[in-house]
Parts: structure tokens; C-alpha cells; sequence
């Protein structure tokens, strides 16, 4: 598997290569009363409106730094064909790399409140754990931002 990886907090984390549109830097977004506190806001790209996931609140730590080195990763949501993004502000977006199956060393672990969290992968980096994009979003969050699914109407 081909992974892109990234920091948050001091650990490294990675999403599935092909699910990344673009790779952007931080920029002003606009916040939604009321959302959870991990939903850091929207912003508009190329005329799509996108959800922004800070990776850092999300994971249970602070937001990511506003720093120079702080990204957002353009993530397509399933089956949306690049119709649908999501966000995901990640600290020092750095490498793409390829991964073989001998190098998972832990499934996914399937925890209900982090339901993201997918298989951790020994790298000459160390330890990384791979983010399932397709979980990043709770069913409602998701269906609040783009409306429910074309079956279920």
C-alpha cells in the first residue's frame, strides 16, 4: 500500500495515498457554530465547500500549530468521485511511502470512539498508524454537511 505520512503530536500517522486529492497549506477557515470541536471549520476549495478535521483534537491531543509546516490534506470521501472532501489538518506532511503487508505489525483495533484508527505499519520511521479517511466523519456529521446519501432520500 502506498501511504502519505504526517505528525501530529510528535507521532506519525498516515492516510492511503489514493484517497489524497492535494496537499494545502493552512488556511483561514470558517467556523461553524455549534460543531464538534474537532470539525475545525470550512473552507472554500474551487468552489466546493469542505469540512476541515483538526487530526490533532481528533486524536485526542491539542489542535495542530499554525505553523509553516501545518498542512491540510484533501481526502475524497467514498464512492464521491472527488465530488465530496474532507480536510484533515495534519503537522509536517512529509513522505510518500510504499508499505508491504509483512511490515503491519497491529490490525485495526476497532475501538467505538475512534473508529478511524486503522492498522499500525513498522517503518524506517518507526511506528505508524494509519488514519481510515472513511471513518473519519460519524455517520451524522457527515450526513449533516452532505446530506444523506442518494438511497437513502
Amino acid at each position: 500500500m502506498l501511504l502519505l505520512t504526517f505528525r501530529v503530536s510528535h507521532d506519525l500517522y498516515a492516510v492511503a495515498a489514493e484517497r489524497v486529492v492535494e496537499v494545502v497549506p493552512r488556511i483561514e477557515l470558517r467556523s461553524i457554530p455549534h460543531a464538534p470541536e474537532a470539525l475545525a471549520g470550512l473552507f472554500n476549495y474551487r468552489g466546493k465547500a469542505v469540512p476541515v478535521i483538526d487530526l490533532g483534537i481528533l486524536l485526542g491531543s491539542t489542535a495542530c500549530l499554525e505553523r509553516l509546516h501545518t498542512r491540510v490534506i484533501l481526502v475524497d470521501e467514498p464512492g464521491s468521485h472527488g465530488e465530496r472532501l474532507i480536510g484533515l489538518v495534519a503537522e509536517n506532511v512529509s513522505d510518500v511511502m510504499v508499505v508491504k503487508d509483512d511490515q503491519v505489525v497491529l490490525a485495526a483495533m476497532n475501538l467505538e470512539q475512534a473508529p478511524y484508527l486503522g492498522t499500525v505499519v513498522r517503518t524506517d520511521m518507526g511506528l505508524v498508524q494509519v488514519i481510515s479517511v472513511d471513518k473519519v466523519l460519524p455517520k451524522s456529521l457527515r450526513e449533516g454537511i452532505f446530506g444523506l446519501p442518494a438511497e437513502a432520500q
